[in-house]
């Protein structure tokens, strides 16, 4: 007795919603179908699953039930697939030769009610192919002609869907236009002259949320209630320029060759306050990001991070009243509100040639001192011996869980094959991708023990090579200006990690190891900054390797590198 499997599909959810429409249709045909073949032979066949994909374009298989539907072929749940025509299942014959190798590897078969082919003869499957290579072209001519049509549309500057500016509201007498919403044009009109008023973005926003405006807040195509929030610079941004706003259509805006044409619509602002708009923001981009804004290189970018967050130091200026000022600055991110920012360390930026110079010092600090090299080199060594065990430890248990896991997901495909006809696997389905996502992360977790191991145990860290590598670090960079010297720095420190109270350098012990990421560290010396504006703060500098150790200013003990 064949195991049947009954397909199903629409393209839209609209079809999908119609009672009695073709999803009902499609499902009685094929009960039928089989009712008919049990008369003519008793015991044909017996409909085990019923897969429905609803709104769901054959495009590709990225189809949950027929996803499911493929499962149940390589587990042998079933062997014979119903569908009334052959474009139900695939219209991409790439996507189509898959399907076709997997049903004759596990010995099914398929059978639609529209073109009833004998798949087991050439002939049969040649004309399978050159059917589903016209589902295809059918697909494709289908999407050539809606792209027409959108852009036909929108050259004669109809709405062709999306999500609705604020300030308008669909026309119910004419699907392609826009009506103007009486209640939010107020708000819209009231956002620019705000920002004309204060000439900033950012003010802006705070305004906007101190006086309890928000974004336009609509419902999905799924139902869900979205938008309703506090304006941010880019959302805020995104409204002042858009040309919805003066009766103008936007063509191929994302790609980059903005071409606009008269709306459909009415305009809600002046085309003299938009373009008052754009100047300013036009000219307030100038200000803040001019084009010489590079003249200095900030060598130390990507490598100043912020001891307390991790996050990178970035390198910007400001103007005093005598000169321009270059700093290292922490990112501090801005509220969704724009009231205030999100960061909290204690550091907020540092003067660039200061800490550059101070870096430099610290190297040269290491070529005075070799006794500090030597002992970094013996920590190392001591902290490797030390923890060998524990990383093979690691490396068993991770071993054992991936075996577990393993074990876990063959008792589940067991399970399922052995499931009754009328019990839904769907339950299974779900904890068996689960157990494969925790396999793929043990299994990269192992890999990665591995490769770490392989690298520690064939590091071999030489004083001599340090030493000479600082050396001629130092030599280059008293050679070479500024805006030269940011490879320079790369090639031999992989972080400059900034505290109140100390800094902490990670330096890369041979030339490839930029690449590699292995580093050695230890204390070599103290120097003294200012951070923030304060009194001057003693500071330690460090050295690290990957997979070494971090030395404690104090007492030197070994703890967990930073990665």
């Amino acid at each position: 007795m064949k195991k049947i499997a009954l397909y199903i599909r629409v393209s839209t959810e609209e079809q999908a919603r119609v009672q009695d429409g073709s999803l009902v249709s499609q499902r009685k045909r094929l009960e039928e179908y089989v009712d008919g073949q049990n008369r003519r032979d008793h015991g044909w066949g017996q409909i085990v699953d019923v897969y429905v994909d609803e709104g769901r374009s054959a495009k590709d298989m990225n189809r949950p039930e027929f996803q499911r539907l493929l499962s149940d072929v390589r587990t042998g749940k079933i062997n014979l697939i119903l569908s009334t025509e052959l474009s139900r299942m695939s219209r991409s014959i790439r996507d189509f030769c898959d399907i076709w190798d997997l049903f004759k590897k596990h010995n099914a078969n398929f059978i639609t009610l529209r073109e009833q082919f004998d798949t087991t003869s050439a002939a049969g499957e040649m004309m399978v192919f050159n059917l589903i290579n016209f589902a295809q072209f059918e697909r494709k001519q289908t999407g050539e002609r809606i792209a027409a049509n959108f852009k036909s549309r929108a050259e004669r500057g109809l709405w062709n869907g999306g999500q609705i500016p604020l300030g308008y509201k669909r026309d119910s007498s004419h699907a392609g236009r826009l009506a103007v919403h009486q209640r939010e044009s107020k708000i819209v009109k009231l956002i620019f002259k705000q920002f004309l008023k204060t000439r900033n973005l950012r003010d802006t926003c705070i305004k906007l949320s101190e006086q309890g405006f928000r974004t336009k807040k609509y419902t999905n195509s799924k139902g869900k209630e979205v938008g309703g929030n506090y304006f941010t610079v880019q959302s805020l941004h995104h409204l002042l320029t858009n040309a919805t706003f003066v009766g103008q259509r936007e063509i191929n805006k994302k790609r980059g060759d903005l071409r606009l044409v008269k709306a459909s619509w009415p305009g809600i602002i002046t085309k003299s306050e938009f373009d008052s708009v754009q100047k300013q923001l036009l000219k307030n981009k100038r200000r803040f990001k001019p084009d010489d804004w590079k003249t200095y290189s900030y060598p130390l970018t990507g490598l100043a991070v912020c001891g307390e967050c991790g996050k990178t130091l970035n390198g910007k200026s400001a103007h005093g009243k005598t000169q321009k000022h270059h700093y290292y600055d922490h990112p501090r991110t801005l509220r969704g509100d724009g009231l205030g920012h999100t960061h909290k360390c204690r550091i907020q930026r540092l003067r660039a040639p200061r800490v550059e110079e101070m870096v430099l010092t610290q190297l040269k600090t290491l070529l005075s001192d070799p006794a500090k090299i030597n002992e970094a080199v013996a920590i190392y060594h001591r902290a490797r011996s030390k923890n060998k065990p524990i990383e093979l430890h690691g490396l068993r248990v991770v071993t054992d869980e991936l075996k577990s896991l393993e074990t876990k997901q063959s008792n589940l495909i067991a399970r399922i094959s052995e499931l009754p006809a009328k019990v839904s696997a769907e339950p299974f389905y779900k904890q068996l991708s689960l157990v494969q996502e925790q396999i793929n992360e043990r299994a990269r977790l192992k890999e990665n023990l591995l490769t770490q191991s392989r690298e520690a145990e064939n590091a071999k860290v030489l004083p001599a090579n340090i030493t000479l590598r600082i050396q001629r670090t130092v030599e280059a960079l008293e050679k070479v200006p500024v805006a030269k010297q940011r490879s320079i720095f790369e090639n031999l420190i992989q972080f400059a990690e900034f505290h109140p109270n100390k800094l902490r350098l990670g330096v890369y012990t041979t030339a490839g190891a930029a690449k590699s990421s292995s580093r050695f560290q230890t204390i070599v010396g103290s120097h003294t900054i200012k951070v923030g504006g304060e009194g001057g703060i003693r500071t330690h500098v460090t050295l690290s390797r990957k997979h070494a150790f971090q030395a404690c200013a104090i007492n030197h003990s070994a703890t967990s590198p930073r990665t």
